[in-house]
């Protein structure tokens, strides 16, 4: 990671050797202040030792708050038998008239938003529901429609740091 570091800093730097050397300067300070604080300059992110791990845990919880603690009672807020995606745990419903939307959260990173529309929407259409269209937004959010004995949309969006929120919107 300081390697990486290092490289960006020496890479900004441009043709103005007065900054690559304050750059170099810089990054043998931050690497001399990891070596103190007990790690290495050359450590490897995915060679992450057990405390650092729980370290990252702690971290993202913090970061996530209450925003991924399960509610499971809220699952009968879905018509019975409604088929959700594997891992996901509903965490807030809103009700409006008759539309009822049921978001949870999941384990994943921006870049499985459209993985997890896709895995959500096969649920459903093994369920017999049909899907009637879809869309995302890269980076921001993945959407689809489906008609069935109710019509619903899903929507994934990220929620915060490993984390999406997965919304079934069921209008009856």
């Amino acid at each position: 990671m300081t390697t990486v570091l290092g490289m960006a800093l020496v890479g900004c730097a441009g043709d103005d050797g007065d900054t690559a050397s304050d750059a170099t300067t810089s990054l043998r300070s931050a690497a001399s202040s990891l070596a103190s604080a007990g790690g290495s300059a050359s450590s490897s992110a995915t060679k992450e030792a057990p405390a650092e791990a729980s370290e990252a845990a702690a971290a993202a919880e913090s970061e996530c708050g209450q925003k991924t603690t399960a509610r499971p009672e809220l699952i009968r807020e879905l018509p019975a038998d409604f088929p959700t995606l594997v891992g996901w745990e509903p965490t807030e419903v809103v009700n409006q008239g008759q539309t009822r939307a049921v978001s949870g959260a999941l384990r994943g990173e921006v870049a499985d938003l459209v993985t997890v529309r896709d895995n959500a929407a096969d649920e459903l259409v093994t369920q017999g529901y049909t899907q009637a269209g879809s869309e995302e937004e890269v980076g921001y959010e993945a959407e689809a429609e489906f008609e069935g004995p109710q019509e619903v949309s899903i929507k994934v969006r990220p929620l915060c740091r490993d984390h999406l929120v997965l919304t079934y919107t069921v209008r009856q």
